[in-house]
């Protein structure tokens, strides 16, 4: 049965050293001072011995004097890194994501405002204002809603 791996995974940053070494699994096993299957058994997750970082980064290194570009262990963690943070502090950064759209909305009503108040300004410019502004209040409910707070 084949084990299913994420894609972002030291599995597939293995694979990619050994796609790239001259000799493979086999190489970075004699770079590295141990036997293939368990330079290989470090891609799996479900075993108790991973890899160490000082082995990551000799990996890392033999990868590129092989040619590759980049640093696929160093970038699989990175990215292993980001999703568990992104686990950690979702909330977090989903209030950043509003949080940047409200100040965008609010600019918007500020310019909309100004241009109202113009001496020439009409109708047309009113309006504008006025939805403006209401949507900077939707979104101002909406983030203290986000906040546990009820809108007024």
């Amino acid at each position: 049965m084949t084990k299913l791996r994420p894609p972002i995974s030291i599995d597939t940053a293995l694979a990619r050293i050994a796609g790239q070494v001259d000799g493979g699994w086999d190489a970075m096993a004699v770079h590295v001072g141990y036997q293939a299957r368990t330079v290989r058994a470090w891609g799996d997750v479900d075993r108790a011995e991973q890899i160490s970082l000082p082995i990551a980064i000799a990996l890392d290194i033999l990868f590129q004097s092989h040619g590759g570009v980049g640093a696929p262990l160093f970038e699989a963690h990175g990215d292993m890194v980001r999703i568990a943070a992104g686990d950690a502090f979702g909330d977090k950064q989903e209030l950043r994501r509003e949080t940047i759209d409200f100040m965008r909305e609010t600019n918007e009503a500020n310019l909309a405002l100004l241009e109202a108040a113009e001496p020439d300004a009409g109708d047309a410019e009113q309006v504008i204002a006025t939805k403006q502004v209401l949507d900077v209040r939707q979104w101002a409910d909406r983030i203290l809603t986000r906040l546990g707070r009820k809108p007024p």
